[in-house]
């Protein structure tokens, strides 16, 4: 006869598993807020870069030209335009790190409706099992009240 699992112990398999995913939960949100928050500051030096980028043109377009303030704006331009690369990149890493929290978000959901699965399956077995031995006690009392009759 195969042993069956002990509802109690599956139980506290299925807790761990919800705190793993109480956990994932936890990390699934502050994903998506780094995520957000470095969409917003690539969107800011971006903005930064462009109006940057249009001073240096309104500059261009003048007459007259200004050596020092040209340097000024440029490397203006230069910094606004690294810093926005910068804050691109750290955008592209914001969204792979909640893309990896997403995907262990999903694998602790499994996890927990697997786990779930098999503490009610181990709950059933057992009934079943008690069931079982409680119909063959009354069988054999019966048959036992019948044999003395």
């Amino acid at each position: 006869m195969p042993k069956r699992a002990d509802p109690r112990q599956i139980a506290k398999l299925v807790q761990v598993q919800h705190a793993r995913h109480a956990a994932a939960d936890a990390a699934l949100v502050e994903g998506r807020d780094a995520e957000v928050s470095a969409r917003e500051a690539r969107d800011a030096a971006q903005a930064a870069a462009m109006a940057a980028a249009d001073d240096w043109s309104d500059f261009l377009s003048r007459p007259g030209f200004a050596p020092e303030y040209a340097r000024g704006l440029a490397a203006r331009l230069i910094a606004r335009e690294a810093a926005a690369g910068d804050a691109g990149a750290r955008l592209t890493l914001a969204e792979r790190a909640h893309a990896q929290r997403q995907d262990g978000w999903r694998l602790s959901e499994a996890l927990v409706k697997l786990a779930d699965a098999s503490l009610t399956r181990a709950r059933r077995a057992t009934a079943r099992a008690h069931e079982e031995k409680r119909l063959g006690a009354l069988s054999d009392r019966i048959t036992f009240d019948w044999l003395r009759s």
